[in-house]
């Protein structure tokens, strides 16, 4: 049993009854007779805005023993786990002070680990839950898969299907979509189909997760004949399940099914709302088709920053440089506020031009006049503009300002910079950096060989190449993907 050690409880040293009770009652405590009117306890509890006020909440109910209540601990068990300003360590102690928690309790704690930053916790909760013979329902499943989804954990996603086999549940809709998307996540299509022809109905839902499923791995083709199995089944697309297929189409370059869809919306005569429009212009622009993504912006009647950063980084990543600059100023004039996906269109932009000064100048505004505090994209984009001009040792005391350690990225573009204008001593300091990072990266010896070999340093590129075969280190070959009709 996964229950907390028994403590002592000491009747003589006080007759105040807050003595009695710590703010977690133990389990094995005789509750008092509850105090006159306490429902409204509970209902507080759903009001709450802070964990300070829901401590008070729960030193009251604790006193009125509605903590033994199942109902009033599992509102203060949600507000904890679930909301912004939770505390979800507080929701756990709640949680094992419990006498016998219900399964909305479970369900609870599963669908908030689900969620945070380790995902799994909610598979080891789920075995706790199994061990002392909580029945899980038809709620549990989904918040455990969306736990398999987040950790990318085929295994678990395997094992909770055969849970979901075991209780009955394969023919539940929210369960099935779960199944779905998990393997889909987890590129294990053939698990998703197999999942997703067992279902006798189908609704919109699940087929729109099968077809993201397929775009999001680069099954095009599948992708594009399953939405026409999908019409000509009599299911319309609304506008989410079109948004979602286009941020998949988005991801996985799967411009063909875009266009189709874009070709649907405006047959179906649906409107083109900020939310759908924003989807559209990011599909085009990531997959290159700059013409069709400008279109699309320019006829949107509302935009949202979403909307200008699609436009913005789109323009900047396909080369479009001062277009995208251009775009940032309007949407400076249009008095929209940029956020730090913005800065990110708006400096790589600057790289591709080559815009030093100006790029310097909006890398200062951040924090100056947004309050935007750069993040390691940020500090990525001026390093590559600095290196592409030239600016070295500027580049590398950015680096060094930086709050937390650069990455392999970071020092990647320095190292790159480096080879471009010849510059062998901050090269070999790169290097060192980067093999701290990752001892067995050749790409770098193979880069700072050639740079010794072009400046004639014929006794370090052997030294080198020594150190390349005594670490059984060689050079990964290069691939490429074209994806052509068919």
């Amino acid at each position: 049993m996964f229950l907390p050690r028994t403590l002592p409880f000491r009747r003589n040293h006080s007759s105040n009854p807050l003595r009695d009770f710590a703010l977690f009652p133990n389990r094995t405590l005789k509750p008092p007779p509850p105090l006159p009117n306490p429902p409204h306890l509970s209902l507080l509890a759903d009001k709450c805005t802070s964990m300070h006020q829901l401590k008070q909440i729960h030193a009251q109910m604790v006193v009125s023993a509605r903590i033994h209540d199942n109902y009033a601990a599992s509102r203060l068990l949600s507000f904890s786990a679930l909301s912004e300003s939770g505390d979800l360590s507080y929701a756990l102690k709640l949680f094992w002070y419990t006498q016998e928690p219900n399964s909305f309790m479970w369900n609870t704690l599963i669908r908030a680990h689900a969620s945070s930053p380790n995902p799994s916790e909610a598979v080891f909760l789920y075995i706790k839950m199994r061990r002392i013979g909580v029945v899980p329902g038809k709620h549990t499943f989904p918040f455990l898969l969306k736990s398999c989804s987040n950790s990318v954990s085929i295994e678990s996603c395997k094992q909770v299907h055969s849970h979901v086999l075991k209780f009955g549940l394969d023919l539940d809709l929210h369960v099935v979509n779960g199944l779905v998307r998990a393997y889909s996540v987890c590129s294990e299509l053939n698990g998703a189909r197999q999942v997703f022809d067992a279902m006798p109905e189908r609704n919109l839902s699940i087929w729109t997760t099968m077809i993201c499923g397929y775009a999001q791995n680069f099954c095009a083709n599948e992708a594009l004949e399953l939405f026409d199995q999908m019409i000509a089944d009599g299911l319309e697309p609304n506008g989410v399940t079109l948004s979602s297929v286009l941020s998949a189409c988005a991801r996985s370059g799967c411009l063909d099914l875009g266009e189709k869809i874009h070709v649907f919306m405006e047959q179906k005569g649906i409107h083109l709302d900020v939310i759908l429009g924003t989807a559209l212009v990011h599909m085009y622009a990531k997959n290159g088709a700059i013409l069709m993504a400008r279109k699309c912006f320019e006829s949107m009647a509302e935009r949202n920053t979403a909307t200008w950063n699609a436009m913005m980084c789109g323009l900047a990543s396909h080369g479009h440089a001062v277009e995208a600059l251009n775009l940032f100023q309007r949407l400076e004039k249009e008095q929209v506020v940029p956020n730090d996906i913005s800065f990110v269109g708006v400096l790589s932009a600057c790289c591709h031009a080559g815009l030093i000064d100006y790029g310097r100048k909006v890398f200062s505004s951040m924090k100056r006049v947004y309050g935007i505090e750069p993040k390691i994209e940020h500090y990525g984009c001026m390093v590559d503009l600095l290196g592409r001009g030239g600016r070295l040792l500027e580049a590398e005391e950015l680096i060094k300002g930086m709050t937390w350690k650069a990455d392999i990225v970071i020092w990647g573009a320095m190292l790159g910079a480096c080879k471009n204008h010849g510059d062998i001593d901050v090269a070999e300091r790169v290097v060192k950096e980067i093999l701290d990072l990752e001892p067995r990266n050749h790409g770098v010896y193979v880069v700072l060989s050639n740079m010794y070999a072009e400046a004639g340093r014929w006794e370090d590129v052997s030294r080198l190449r020594k150190v390349m075969k005594e670490g059984n280190l060689k050079k990964a070959p290069g691939w490429s993907l074209v994806d052509g009709d068919n």
